[in-house]
């Protein structure tokens, strides 16, 4: 409990007892334990459409856990978007808990994801996206279908491990940012619920946190 640790989304508050800085947000969650067919049609028009087409394009969604491969693709996104990178032995350390999927074209990647699982609790959350639509040169469109055919794949494969909650990692209530508004919005299309997540910091991991994000070293340690 004295390590660097983060628990997120904790169901059961009332066995909680972790001596951690507790922040309470929103996230949005999707019930996997319904029919398939309810959840489909509980995606937005767009989502259906473009996932089709996305499908008929001949774009190929993959679970692997070629973890370099992962890490060296996100940054190279990071980079240009000037946002936190991650860290190599921080992607290892999360173990088979960490799953990672890829959408892929003529033989490139577009897109990637990586989720955090919990089979105890029934929980997938998502942690990381990155895609190629910010590299000179390329079809944003094409780009953008894949990213949203990636989720539906994501979505539709951890109904069928069993999983029973598929979190989207994070919903910024009520914010005036226009850039979060625009991801709300986003994720949204794929139906689901806003929830209040309960996520508890070990003071070792939230003071961390604070020191590499002033000196520039946020993602890296």
């Amino acid at each position: 409990m004295l390590g660097i640790n983060i628990y997120w989304n904790v169901k059961k508050q009332n066995t909680v007892k972790i001596p951690c800085i507790k922040k309470v947000t929103h996230t949005l969650e999707l019930d996997l334990e319904q029919n398939l067919d309810i959840i489909f049609a509980n995606f937005s028009k767009q989502i259906r459409q473009q996932s089709k087409t996305a499908e008929n394009e001949g774009i190929t969604c993959h679970f692997h856990q070629q973890v370099d491969e992962f890490v060296g693709f996100f940054n190279d996104f990071a980079a240009k978007k000037r946002t936190d990178m991650v860290s190599l032995r921080r992607i290892k350390e999360m173990g088979e808990n960490l799953k990672l999927s890829f959408a892929v074209h003529n033989g490139q990647i577009l897109a990637a994801h990586s989720y955090l699982t919990d089979k105890e609790t029934g929980m997938v959350r998502h942690q990381h996206s990155a895609t190629k639509r910010l590299d000179e040169n390329t079809d944003r469109n094409l780009i953008g279908r894949a990213n949203k055919y990636l989720t539906v794949k994501n979505i539709t494969h951890f109904k069928e491990q069993g999983f029973k909650t598929f979190d989207f990692g994070g919903y910024a209530k009520d914010t005036n940012n226009e850039s979060l508004r625009g991801i709300n919005n986003y994720k949204l299309l794929f139906g689901g619920t806003v929830v209040i997540s309960i996520n508890y910091l070990s003071f070792n991991y939230w003071l961390l946190k604070k020191i590499s994000h002033f000196v520039g070293l946020s993602g890296i340690v």
